[in-house]
């Protein structure tokens, strides 16, 4: 008899592919991106990793039905808005994080909460979802810059807001310019492994 189902381990092997994806992504930035600089910013390849994957994967939560919005009070409805942001963005935001909390206190809360906004804008809910993953990676760059240039102000910190304003928009081009190569790979995965899902039930 099996110590664990065939289920768990799909599940466990997918955690090991997205952590090994991710160390590679981290390792990958700090060779190769941190070396490339635009106008004093660099590509942040683990935002852009965070950002595409809460959009390939997006909310386990479908969205609601006209006759639902019609049958469920406010409150309902607007519990089940805040709860349908991709939980698995920000995972993988929050693992980010984790490598980026030695260098920054700041990623702790940027990362995972953009993975889990992210969600919001899935794929699985646009109809040209291929061309939307440039501006949607452009606009979650700018927003995390964002929420880190207020943690750090309020930690004290003098002249961030000049400063971001400098290297924000080098930086958001950047990612989007190198967010088609990261979202094509990602979606073909997740597509092969919903498809291997359906076919083994």
């Amino acid at each position: 008899m099996a110590i664990l189902s065939m289920k768990t381990r799909k599940k466990g092997l997918d955690i090991a592919i997205v952590s090994l994806a991710c160390g590679a992504a981290w390792i990958l930035q700090l060779t190769v991106m941190n070396q490339l600089f635009f106008q004093g910013a660099i590509c942040n390849l683990p935002l852009t990793v965070t950002v595409l994957w809460g959009y390939v994967v997006g909310s386990s939560i479908p969205p609601l039905r006209a006759d639902e919005l019609r049958i469920y009070p406010v409150s309902t409805i607007f519990l089940r808005q805040i709860l349908s942001g991709s939980v698995t963005g920000a995972l993988v935001g929050a693992l980010f994080a984790a490598f980026y909390s030695s260098v920054s206190p700041v990623y702790p809360i940027a990362f995972p909460l953009i993975g889990f906004i992210v969600g919001y804008f899935s794929m699985k809910n646009l109809n040209q979802e291929t061309l939307f993953c440039i501006p949607l990676t452009l606009l979650a760059t700018v927003m995390a810059e964002g929420i880190m240039a207020m943690q750090l102000g309020c930690l004290g910190r003098p002249y961030v807001f000049d400063h971001l304003s400098h290297i924000i928009l080098p930086e958001a081009l950047l990612n989007a310019l190198i967010a088609p190569f990261v979202y094509f790979p990602l979606r073909h995965w997740y597509e092969y492994r919903r498809a291997e899902a359906v076919v083994e039930q």
